[in-house]
């Protein structure tokens, strides 16, 4: 037999935390976010007249307007920093590459100018040369 689900649609006003049940049309509150579920399984309980532990439910948390409008900003700030990380790493990998390929630079003195250690120069020439190659195939 498949179990009845519910949704706990929590929301913060004043000193405390609003629980709705839309599916029943039934508010509760909460002191505390660790109470929601005990509160909202309660309450479901009694105005359905059923078992606690008879039902699953899913709790959302609405945030605040401006909380969830500095998160969403904060999500486009790590898109475009991922985006800049990424341009840098092939820029890094194109300079590598141009000073071996079009000055003749061996990977020694393309370190050097590039101001890394010999290890990273063969990680930037590997790189590039990987990359190459996975355009080709494409």
């Amino acid at each position: 037999m498949k179990r009845n689900s519910y949704e706990l649609v929590v929301s913060r006003e004043g000193r405390w935390w609003i629980i709705d049940v839309p599916a029943i049309d039934y508010r509760t509150q909460a002191r505390t976010l660790s109470e929601v579920e005990e509160m909202g399984r309660s309450l479901i309980a009694g105005a359905l007249d059923r078992e606690e532990d008879s039902f699953d439910i899913s709790v959302t948390i609405e945030k605040p307007a401006d909380v969830a409008r500095r998160l969403a900003d904060a999500a486009e700030l790590d898109r475009v920093a991922l985006e800049s990380a990424q341009q840098a790493a092939r820029d890094r990998r194109a300079a590598a590459r141009a000073l071996r390929d079009a000055y003749g630079l061996s990977a020694i003195d393309s370190a050097t100018v590039l101001g890394i250690s010999r290890a990273r120069i063969y990680q930037l020439l590997d790189d590039s040369e990987r990359s190459a190659a996975e355009a080709l195939n494409a």
